[in-house]
């Protein structure tokens, strides 16, 4: 079923075969160029069809489309790499590891999961015992918080894994500085010491984490921390890392023991399970035998085949009442795993009655 639900997705099809770009029909590139402006992957479309030197070959819409696409993903990238730059400058003199998550540290591996990728924010990580010297140096710099409401402010400081998101008037790209990849009260606490400790340094002068951690990283964000409804992008991202660090052999030896050593093994399951199901990614067979162990029981994985790739690109798949049941199951299951049951009642219930006064 899950596999019938994705080869009907027509973005999904794309990505996985981007030369069918030149026999779309009109209503086809509706389709295909909604479902990738929604999910932040136009950009990785006019890449892929720039790559196979193609566009000669497509509508002249699409053709203008697509130059526009590579101008915002390029002035993104920019933007990053200039927030980088001050980043840099406002810690200048500290030794301090400074690690960089995410979109920028793809960046600047250079990694080709960022062909045509937009990224509206720069994700850092210290060491939580550094997390005040930063953001006063960050404040001293010019960066200011964009929340000013005591609770969310006092919720971060307790009990999230990062600062209040903090951006500079200038610029306006919003930094988020984390101290670990998890809530505090996330079910899962990975030892931070091994991930900063094994971080690797780079020509840019920041750090990021190895291969492996990198990976393990992504598949948490999407599968522990995060919502899966309409994060395609991550799983594409992972499709593309674990082709290119699967090339070193040392990569898929080290990926399975890395994640028991951190906890991490049930969110790795579902990456490679939805990665290889959905992209069609190839991972080795003892791979797959090693984390297998690691997953759900038999009814808990067939809810999760049923809800996850209907829901994971944000207009087809699954429709209706259904496509209700999977985004919100899949969304109770994220905060369920983030907060123990009291702390997220609490949590909930004053956003809850903030939003009704704000609205009334």
């Amino acid at each position: 079923m899950a596999k019938a639900i994705t080869d009907k997705n027509i973005l999904i099809r794309v990505l996985k075969n981007p030369e069918l770009m030149t026999s779309l029909d009109a209503s086809e590139w509706n389709d295909l160029l909604r479902e990738a402006r929604i999910s932040n992957l136009a950009g990785r479309l006019a890449a892929d069809a720039e790559s196979l030197k193609m566009n000669d070959l497509l509508p002249a819409k699409v053709q203008n489309l697509f130059k526009s696409f590579t101008y915002n993903s390029l002035s993104s990238a920019r933007m990053i790499r200039w927030e980088m730059n001050r980043v840099m400058r406002a810690l200048k003199g500290s030794d301090e590891k400074v690690i960089l998550l995410k979109g920028a540290a793809y960046l600047d591996k250079e990694l080709s999961c960022t062909r045509g990728r937009i990224s509206v924010d720069l994700d850092i990580l210290v060491p939580k015992k550094r997390i005040d010297w930063v953001e006063e140096k960050f404040i001293a710099a010019g960066w200011q918080h964009q929340l000013d409401n005591d609770y969310d402010q006092k919720f971060y400081r307790e009990y999230a894994h990062e600062l209040p998101p903090m951006v500079h008037p200038d610029r306006r790209i919003s930094i988020d500085v984390h101290h670990s990849i998890l809530p505090v009260t996330s079910r899962v606490s990975p030892d931070m010491s091994k991930l900063i400790g094994d971080a690797v340094k780079s020509k840019s002068g920041f750090y990021t984490f190895s291969d492996v951690d990198i990976i393990l990283h992504s598949v948490v964000h999407q599968f522990q921390d995060g919502e899966v409804r309409s994060s395609l992008r991550n799983l594409l991202e992972q499709h593309d890392m674990l082709n290119e660090f699967g090339k070193n052999a040392d990569f898929w030896e080290k990926l399975v023991p890395r994640a028991v050593e951190l906890g991490l093994t049930r969110a790795l399951y579902y990456a490679l399970r939805y990665t290889h199901m959905i992209m069609g990614t190839e991972i080795p067979d003892h791979v797959l035998a090693d984390i297998r162990p690691f997953g759900p029981n038999l009814i808990v994985r067939g809810i999760m085949d049923w809800m996850v790739p209907g829901v994971i690109s944000p207009s087809f798949g699954a429709t209706g009442f259904a496509r209700w049941v999977a985004a919100n199951g899949l969304y109770i299951r994220s905060h369920w795993l983030r907060m123990p049951p009291l702390l997220l009642t609490r949590h909930l219930t004053i956003k809850f009655f903030r939003r009704f006064s704000m609205s009334g």
